[in-house]
């Protein structure tokens, strides 16, 4: 079993970053209401890697602040996309 320690400076670092990428992807998605973005596309937009930005775009869809589409495309939640 691995333990790991909460306080680690490098944890706590690593999340701070996720948690910055997450209220940049949620900003922009909020600012450019008509925004549509695969996780490649997400992945060039704010320079980070596709699984980071896959569970990112996720915990926004899980928390109903965005949508998915049955190909991947990630955008706000609307009658289209929610259809689609």
């Amino acid at each position: 079993m691995v333990v790991t320690n909460c306080d680690d400076p490098r944890m706590s670092a690593h999340r701070r970053r996720i948690e910055d990428l997450l209220v940049r992807i949620e900003r922009e998605f909020l600012e450019d209401p008509d925004l549509k973005l695969t996780v490649s596309e997400a992945g060039r937009r704010f320079s980070a890697d596709e699984l980071t930005c896959e569970a990112v775009l996720d915990a926004l869809v899980d928390a109903a602040v965005l949508g998915r589409t049955s190909d991947r495309v990630y955008g706000r939640l609307s009658r289209h996309l929610m259809a689609a």
